[in-house]
């Protein structure tokens, strides 16, 4: 009965969700571990339940798993974009653990410049926007995911880094940029 509650309030929690208000991932298991609870509480006076002790345990595992994902979620809530105005203003590293990350140099006028960036994303989405008139190589290593980069695009798990040169549409010259882009899980487009 206790394991039937359980299931019935967690559905009645997913209709709430789904009406649109913001429940949060860890409520569903926080829902099943009180009504585990209360089920232990009631075998004490009124049957033998020890089997839900075992199931209260796994619950519990399972929201503290559920809590800390959601910490760190909100230690960095989503995406962060890097815009510099200048060649000046570049960063060498740019790094992100979690979330999806924007470098746009649209702004940044490369000509007779030569610079050299490193981007990191350990799980998210990475997307890089190069002026059109730059003379751009990028070195791409996506452990697990997809790659976009210039027009040439692989994906799958394990790939080796690959090597993607392109000179823009008029050609050599406004500048040299070499962008060494790595992603562990997710995706990474390159584009002008």
């Amino acid at each position: 009965m206790t394991i039937s509650l359980a299931f019935l309030a967690t559905g009645l929690l997913g209709i709430v969700d789904l009406s649109g208000a913001d429940v949060a991932g860890s409520a569903y298991f926080a829902v099943a571990v009180s009504v585990v609870g209360l089920g232990l509480l009631a075998g004490v006076w009124y049957g033998r339940a020890h089997y839900l002790i075992v199931i209260g345990f796994v619950l519990t595992c399972l929201l503290a798993i559920a809590a800390a994902a959601e910490a760190i979620g909100s230690a960095n809530p989503g995406a962060v974009t890097w815009r510099p105005g200048s060649v000046d203003q570049i960063q060498t590293t740019y790094q992100v653990d979690l979330g999806n990350a924007t470098l746009d140099l649209t702004g940044v006028n490369f000509a007779g410049q030569d610079r050299s960036i490193r981007v990191e994303v350990g799980a998210g989405n990475l997307t890089i926007i190069v002026p059109s008139d730059v003379d751009t190589r990028v070195e791409a290593t996506v452990d697990v995911g997809n790659a976009n980069v210039l027009g040439t695009q692989w994906n799958g798990i394990g790939q080796s880094g690959r090597s993607v040169v392109d000179n823009g549409a008029d050609g050599l010259g406004g500048g040299q940029l070499t962008i060494n882009a790595f992603v562990d899980v997710g995706n990474l487009e390159v584009r002008r």
